[in-house]
């Protein structure tokens, strides 16, 4: 079925993108120097050393960017004192929140009990390219130099993507650290050369981003700080808690880097837990074991290629029953070594994985994991994760790239490497007939709007299993996401296609999640699509509906293709499933179509870890006065 061409006036393309403008709730009391070359802060900088400073760099010139206001004024929320200074450098996006600076900022964060205004004296610095390690390394630097201490943190914020980087596959977000207006993004090697390059030595890094604890993300930072802390699954847009995070350290600031290390993903559990709403992993390592990891796994590399002609079923197994993340060919390696040992009458192989396994242990001091869902695999995380890609989900040139990482450049004692075992592990995957994975045009934009201030959620199911939605992560396998609805306070969501996706069908599921603050029952939802694989030069409406809460699904349909059939057909209010997207497998033209076929959702191959539970989640209260009659109004304006 054709999808209706309508054309949505008020949503503007220009040069193949889409830009949002929005209302900006935020206003900056004050932003220092305009210039870009004068003092870095009007603010009285402290005489003598601190006990800590903790240095956050935030690349928000991406869709990320309100997140980064929302966690500026969670700093505010404690604010630096004579012990702890608590400094950034953040950068904003003129597309996805216009009305904020254009340049890059700099100061330090001072108390500030608003959570609508930034006040501290952020000091313009030019419009900095964000994506450069040169910029990182000078910020560090300025950093340790303005505001000395006994202790150090880094934070990087913005998306992650664990090793990989933009062009590594179409699924990737574009590297750790991107800045959209420059155009470019920072590898993991390249920020590792940054952090070396400033002669600073962090006594803690902390990835503020997804899918960054990883083996070969930690080797990377080998030598370069003490302690590392990330997440092996997506982040939720929200991210870390600042607020309770700088709140315990100030005080007690005479915590150790490994103290803050715990507390840091302590924190971050307690908020996503109260909220019952995300599945979330944070973990912390010592990095004083990561040099023995290196060895050890290369040593069980070497075992595994020796013993591949048998071991092979066994290695299969484990790596299609082991916890896996947003990037499914992200396994966490204790999981994995468990199933592969369970398996397994190889004496050899099994000391090796007890060597890993007792490195493992030492080295991780904080492995944290919350999800909704009493049953969900994640709650199996070890801390850690691995690369572990079966053939369809890896090209040859992600290979190619992968060879180049520490963990590969860097020889082990036994001269071995990962790597060497992924390319065996996924040229046997080959010999069985399964081709490498298949990247067709992206591009395209889905787009979901309603006109009251119920909470709605737009899910993409995409064609790996893979649900991608604003309220599991900021980015997936094959696009990034907008912030959930219930945090932005706008009444919009949209998943917006990588360059190069993934081959198969991207279906759309709409759920009315709970009422508003201000309003209940029924409210209109439109769906809109952008795809210039299809023709189009503007966002199309491709459907509306009425939803609520009137008549809702049971909670647990998808275990039922009884009620699959049902939500499919529109039976129930609160479920709506209005849009197919297929890129197609083969080189036929691409296409979509109305709705879901029902003998396919039944049978897709999925790995299902959508949120069944109606737990309600924190309303959001919009902050701009009684008036609400204009509050969608105004916060919906779409324009270039």
């Amino acid at each position: 079925m054709q999808k209706k061409i309508i054309e949505k006036n008020s949503l503007l393309k220009n040069m193949g993108c889409y830009v949002l403008y929005s209302l900006t709730l935020f206003l900056f009391a004050s932003c220092g120097s305009s210039g870009g070359g004068g003092s870095d802060n009007t603010d009285e900088i402290p005489s003598g050393k601190a006990k800590w400073t903790y240095m956050v760099y935030i690349a928000g010139d991406n869709n990320l960017s309100t997140a980064a206001v929302g966690d500026i004024n969670e700093m505010e929320q404690v604010g630096s004192d004579s012990d702890v200074n608590i400094v950034v450098q953040v950068e904003f996006s003129q597309q996805y929140s216009q009305g904020l600076p254009k340049n890059t900022l700099r100061g330090r964060i001072t108390k500030d009990d608003s959570k609508t205004a930034i006040s501290s004296n952020l000091t313009d610095i030019g419009n900095k390219n964000m994506g450069s390690k040169d910029t990182l390394t000078a910020f560090i630097k300025w950093a340790a130099t303005t505001y000395p201490a006994d202790h150090y943190a880094l934070v990087l914020w913005d998306h992650g993507a664990g090793w990989k980087t933009k062009d590594d596959k179409p699924a990737c977000i574009k590297g750790a650290l991107e800045d959209d207006t420059s155009g470019s993004f920072m590898s993991l090697p390249d920020i590792a050369d940054a952090v070396q390059a400033s002669d600073v030595k962090p006594d803690l890094i902390n990835f503020d981003a997804c899918l960054m604890a990883m083996y070969e993300v930690a080797y990377e930072f080998n030598g370069l700080t003490d302690y590392m802390v990330f997440s092996e699954e997506v982040e939720p847009g929200e991210g870390d808690p600042y607020d309770t995070i700088l709140k315990a350290l100030t005080d007690n600031p005479d915590m150790t880097p490994e103290t803050l290390s715990k507390t840091i993903t302590q924190k971050y559990k307690t908020f996503y837990e109260i909220q019952d709403r995300s599945n979330i992993t944070k973990s912390a390592i010592d990095m004083a074991s990561v040099g023995d990891l290196h060895d050890s796994i290369a040593e069980l590399a070497s075992v595994m290629n020796s013993a591949i002609g048998t071991e092979r079923p066994n290695i299969q197994s484990a790596r299609d029953n082991s916890v896996q993340y947003d990037y499914p060919e992200n396994h966490d390696i204790g999981s994995f070594l468990d199933h592969l040992k369970s398996t397994t009458n190889d004496e050899d192989l099994k000391n090796k994985i007890n060597e890993v396994k007792t490195i493992l242990g030492n080295m991780i001091i904080s492995n944290l994991v919350y999800s909704t869902d009493s049953n969900d695999a994640i709650k199996d995380s070890s801390g850690l994760a691995i690369y572990i890609p079966k053939r369809d989900q890896v090209t040859d040139a992600e290979l190619s790239n992968y060879s180049l990482l520490a963990i590969n450049q860097t020889k082990a004692t036994s001269g071995n490497s990962w790597g060497g075992f992924v390319n065996t592990l996924v040229t046997g995957d080959a010999s069985d007939g399964i081709g490498s994975l298949q990247a067709k045009p992206g591009n395209f934009v889905i787009w979901l709007e309603w006109d009251t201030d119920a909470d709605l959620d737009l899910i993409v199911w995409e064609p790996d299993g893979t649900f991608a939605a604003p309220y599991i992560g900021a980015s997936s396998p094959n696009g990034f996401l907008s912030e959930d609805s219930a945090y932005s306070g706008e009444s919009v969501e949209y998943y917006a296609a990588e360059e190069l996706v993934e081959a198969g069908d991207y279906d759309i599921l709409v759920e009315y999640y709970d009422d508003g603050f201000f309003t209940s029952g029924s409210t209109t939802a439109y769906l809109y699509l952008y795809d210039p694989e299809q023709g189009d030069d503007d966002f199309q409406l491709i459907d509306y509906r009425m939803m609520d809460l009137g008549y809702p699904a049971p909670v647990n349909w998808f275990d039922s293709e009884e009620e699959i059939t049902n939500v499919i057909y529109g039976y129930y209010s609160d479920w709506w499933i209005p849009y197919t997207l297929t890129r197609s497998s083969s080189l036929d033209a691409l296409s979509g179509e109305d709705g879901i076929n029902p003998e396919v959702i039944g049978v897709k191959s999925i790995q299902i870890r959508i949120k069944p539970s109606k737990a309600k989640k924190q309303k959001k209260v919009f902050p701009i006065g009684d008036n609400t009659t204009q509050i969608k109004d105004t916060l919906k304006i779409l324009k270039k």
